[in-house]
């Protein structure tokens, strides 16, 4: 079997403006596009990989695929920035954008829901993917020059309309963080007093490490990727401004606020302690606290069924991120639902399911005048938050550990199955009428800011 990095070896993919931004006639590109492709395909390239974008990577993936009915040995990889990204679009590109997704041999959604660098994202692991680029580019600033720069910077081969296009090299002053190795120049900056509770650095080991790459996930993803490519990657301010399009001053507020969040007590016991030791502790108080509110559960809602206590438990364990395609897709479906609530001061607005996540009902929330948009961000900010590493295996488990009933095990054995979400039960649903969003316990800090 081959290696991933055998694999690269064979893998392209392409970079391009969308057609607004594309000065040369359609037929024109497409031709171009349909030369590089043969060429590639002569250099032994089998595999190709389009970002599913509008323009140029959807008239590629086209290309590839017309010439796959004379070639089956190509494969096609749509690379996806996150599920649902083309809900705004045109219905013409909407129908080639779904034809595109039937023929691709594997779909790759690179985010699970929308953030502002996502493109980025994609593009970077389209690149990190393969060994060569096909790129057609008209010379301006934005995402296909940023993809080239990286390219180049990781020294994969970019095949370009547009050749007099040379990277820039910059010499320069090294920073004292771009001199220390990582992490020591990150917890540096973190405060070596506060993460160790000494000021010497103490090489981590790989539990600590693992600690650190968890508490950098608790964080927006913005924010870490900003953090890894100025002090994993050295780059510099301007290097980062340039890849988001962003000034060196914000790009230094947005890393600035990342290491103050991961100065956070929450953050810094999992590099001092380490992942493992810090995930049982908490997974032990998790089970034990939900073992609490399920009991608090039943005495208010004593018609739940073993449908709707695997349903708590999922909830407890698993949090919201599963839920989440996109920030606007969260406002789209509360802003339906809450529109045909009415407000209930009597309800509860939190109720505690575990030691990490809460449901906020929706009908006090009205009440207390919560906005669609406010709720909402609330709820892609708490999927965003990294939540204790628990299994549906994990669910299963804990569901008949407290009732071994062949009833119960009947309805937690559904959980196993990956593509099965719980539902409440009708007799849950007719009595209480449930309306409600699962959020991070401590939602109320998250702070919106322009980022």
């Amino acid at each position: 079997m081959s290696t991933e990095q055998e694999k690269r070896l064979h893998r392209c993919c392409f970079s391009g403006h969308r057609p607004e931004k594309l000065n040369e006639p359609e037929a024109e590109i497409k031709q171009w596009l349909s030369e590089q492709i043969d060429s590639a395909i002569a250099a032994g390239y089998t595999t190709f990989i389009s970002g599913c974008a509008m323009g140029v990577d959807i008239w590629a993936a086209q290309i590839v695929f017309q010439k796959k009915q004379q070639n089956p040995s190509l494969r096609l990889i749509a690379a996806t920035p996150w599920p649902g990204f083309s809900n705004k679009w045109s219905n013409d590109w909407q129908v080639q954008y779904s034809d595109l997704l039937k023929n691709a041999d594997l779909i790759i959604p690179v985010s699970n829901h929308y953030h502002k660098s996502v493109f980025q994202q994609r593009n970077e692991w389209m690149v990190d993917h393969s060994n060569r680029v096909i790129a057609y580019f008209n010379g301006a600033p934005g995402g296909t020059k940023n993809t080239i720069d990286y390219a180049t910077s990781k020294g994969i081969e970019v095949v370009t309309n547009n050749p007099d296009y040379k990277p820039k090299e910059k010499r320069r002053k090294l920073m004292e963080s771009e001199k220390t190795p990582y992490p020591e120049n990150l917890l540096t900056d973190m405060g070596l007093e506060l993460v160790f509770g000494k000021p010497e650095y103490t090489p981590l080991n790989d539990d600590q490490m693992a600690g650190l790459a968890h508490a950098l996930t608790t964080i927006r993803e913005r924010e870490q990727e900003m953090i890894r490519l100025r002090y994993e990657e050295k780059k510099t301010l301007q290097e980062i401004g340039d890849r988001y399009e962003l000034s060196r001053e914000r790009v230094r507020q947005i890393i600035a606020k990342g290491v103050r969040k991961l100065r956070h007590p929450s953050r810094t016991v999992y590099i001092r302690d380490g992942f493992d030791k810090v995930e049982l502790v908490q997974k032990i108080t998790c089970a034990e606290e939900m073992k609490k509110q399920l009991q608090v559960q039943k005495k208010r809602y004593p018609l739940m069924t073993e449908e709707d206590i695997v349903k708590f438990v999922f909830q407890g364990m698993l949090g919201v991120g599963h839920l989440i395609n996109s920030e606007q897709d969260a406002k789209d479906r509360l802003s339906a639902e809450m529109g045909s609530l009415n407000p209930d001061e009597d309800e509860p607005l939190i109720e505690k399911i575990s030691s990490d996540w809460v449901r906020l009902n929706l009908r006090s929330a009205k009440a207390k005048g919560m906005t669609v948009d406010d709720i909402a961000w609330y709820l892609v900010r708490s999927a965003e938050w990294g939540a204790l590493s628990f299994t549906r295996q994990n669910v299963y488990n804990f569901c008949v550990k407290i009732d071994g009933s062949e009833r119960m095990k009947a309805a937690a054995a559904k959980v196993l199955d990956e593509h099965w979400l719980p539902r409440h039960s009708e007799q849950y649903q007719k009595a209480y009428h449930p309306a409600y969003r699962v959020l991070y316990k401590d939602f109320k800090k998250f702070k919106r800011d322009d980022d």
